[in-house]
């Protein structure tokens, strides 16, 4: 790889997934919710992705979290954050090309879509606006139920939505 190849955002960027995050996210997500870090039973199954945006040799800062839980063949996703700060902090190229990719939030899903895409949707909780816009982007759409958006992975027939979706909506915030 070229200097100016490994001197782009997508380069710096990396998504990683973990059973448990804690140790890298748990500061971004207090900042992000000021609620405690969502720890994963052991053998829960849950999957944890982080972005980590490297600065230079010596700085690799978490900058991006979002959280995945089984539930039967779906995945509920919450606690999506990146960093309030960062986007401001980039450079002019980086902030640039971040931007054309999507951000970090939309990176996230997409690399999490890549490997928890053998279910019949993900349902998500999304109280807050910029939120709602990328998992649109990403392909979550309404339901109906205040708060719960749906992206369906598989042809599920509309009967079976209505069940899914009335059993997810009654699990309030996830």
């Amino acid at each position: 790889m070229s200097r100016s190849e490994s001197d782009t955002f997508a380069a710096r960027l990396h998504i990683r997934r973990f059973d448990d995050a804690a140790y890298f996210a748990g500061p971004l997500f207090e900042e992000s919710f000021r609620a405690a870090f969502p720890v994963p039973p052991p053998g829960s199954g849950w999957a944890q992705y982080v972005a980590f945006y490297r600065w230079n040799d010596d700085l690799v800062e978490p900058v991006g979290f979002c959280n995945y839980l089984p539930l039967d063949a779906l995945w509920l996703e919450g606690g999506l954050c990146v960093r309030r700060t960062f986007y401001a902090r980039l450079p002019a190229a980086h902030s640039d090309e971040c931007r054309a990719l999507g951000g970090v939030a939309q990176l996230i899903m997409e690399a999490a879509a890549r490997e928890l895409n053998d279910c019949d949707a993900w349902f998500a909780y999304i109280g807050d606006e910029r939120s709602l816009r990328v998992c649109t982007r990403v392909g979550y759409r309404p339901t109906g139920r205040q708060y719960v958006a749906v992206k369906w992975f598989r042809s599920v027939s509309p009967e079976r939505q209505a069940a899914l979706i009335d059993r997810v909506a009654a699990l309030g915030p996830f």
